[in-house]
């Protein structure tokens, strides 16, 4: 915000950059994608800073500042590197003056993207990670699906439980304040669409394009609904807000940012159920989480898993400790080395898990929604040690 209320100079603050906030608390951010959604505000740095150069002679620490933007975005997320050039490509070839050294500035940017992104593919063909697919199946998600993911944000991050009327409602007269200020100034100077609305094209394209997953990474297309959120916002900066409108805009947006605090605060309380259970577990255990039941009744169960990765506080709270669920992708820097892999059911197959298939290497079992046949299965072997919310944390009968 304070580099977009730079260059509007003497006209004021820009009103409609306040849009960032609250859409920084989007599905990536329930999703846990926390790596990612700090990805999303050095995009948007990153592209005012390449509008910067296309407008400038071809200098050396332009185009220095420009290979160091490009390297954080890399290192926080590849993915959003990839947005960046392409939508760096648009904003370059859709500009209306193109200066001189235009083509060097375009060939300065797209060659420090291709050699990060050669170096992120022979890291990680060289990898040798335990099995890693090679490949794997592409898959798409539904159309309605895919509006369905897009539309959370607007819905309390619900959908089958219905219409949630305060986020709507709110969200409803932030998109009346926009829309009719966008309006309005176009009857009183004949001005067209904000010149970033341009972007939201090939960014709204991606979204119902790209596949969902690729063998080990997965939830490609849906990660682009928040580049389009935060390219919303970038929209709405170039409108100018004027009068008591720019403060009820602020209200609004206010409000909603509240109403996902408060989830958020509910959705904490939930995470907390596993403190008292991984308290109890000496540290350096080797624990194997089964989790039958992983959602938040504050989220909507088809897309988030809100509780799928609660064992991990045991890791950072408690210390050391082994359980055997390790995100496979090969990009990664960190895997299991080949042959130390250990049994396990799978996250998502937790009725699968076999005493005699899967126990061997564990002493604690942490349990999650547990139906009662797994409660008699694993009683027979096993002393149940505390019960928190739906967590149950069973040991091994010495």
């Amino acid at each position: 915000m304070y580099r977009l209320g730079k260059r509007f100079g003497g006209r004021g603050a820009p009103w409609g950059a306040l849009l960032f906030f609250p859409m920084a608390f989007n599905q990536q951010y329930f999703l846990g994608n926390t790596n990612y959604l700090l990805s999303l505000p050095l995009l948007i740095l990153a592209l005012m800073d390449f509008e910067d150069l296309l407008a400038g002679p071809l200098r050396l620490w332009p185009a220095l500042r420009q290979l160091l933007w490009q390297a954080a975005l890399f290192i926080a997320h590849p993915f959003t590197l990839m947005a960046y050039v392409c939508l760096a490509l648009v904003s370059a070839f859709s500009a209306r003056d193109k200066k001189e050294g235009f083509k060097g500035k375009v060939l300065v940017m797209a060659a420090g993207a291709f050699l990060l992104l050669a170096a992120s593919w022979i890291e990680s063909v060289s990898a040798s990670a335990a099995n890693v697919p090679a490949g794997g199946e592409i898959q798409w998600f539904p159309v309605q699906a895919t509006l369905e993911f897009f539309a959370l944000m607007f819905n309390g991050m619900q959908w089958s439980h219905g219409a949630q009327p305060v986020p709507l409602v709110l969200w409803a007269g932030v998109l009346a304040i926009v829309l009719g200020t966008v309006m309005a100034r176009r009857k009183e100077e004949g001005a067209l669409l904000p010149r970033r609305i341009i972007l939201l094209v090939p960014a709204i394209a991606a979204y119902f394009v790209l596949p969902s997953c690729a063998g080990t990474f997965t939830f490609i297309n849906l990660r682009v609904a928040a580049i389009v959120y935060f390219l919303l916002a970038l929209a709405a900066a170039d409108v100018e807000f004027r009068g008591g409108w720019r403060y009820a805009l602020a209200v609004l947006l206010a409000l909603t940012l509240a109403d996902s605090i408060v989830r958020q605060q509910r959705i904490s309380a939930e995470v907390s159920e596993i403190i008292p259970i991984v308290q109890r577990i000496p540290p350096n255990s080797r624990i194997l989480p089964l989790v039958f039941d992983a959602s938040s009744a504050e989220l909507e169960p088809a897309f988030f898993d809100a509780h799928l990765h609660d064992h991990d506080y045991y890791h950072l709270l408690v210390g050391g400790g082994f359980n055997p669920y390790f995100f496979p992708a090969p990009v990664l820097p960190v895997h299991y080395r080949k042959g130390t892999e250990r049994p396990a059911p799978g996250e998502y197959n937790p009725e699968g898990f076999s005493w005699k298939e899967h126990s061997a290497d564990y002493q604690y079992f942490l349990a999650r929604g547990a139906p009662e046949s797994f409660k008699s299965y694993i009683a027979r072997r096993c002393d149940p040690v505390c019960a928190s919310g739906s967590w149950m944390l069973y040991e091994r009968r010495r």
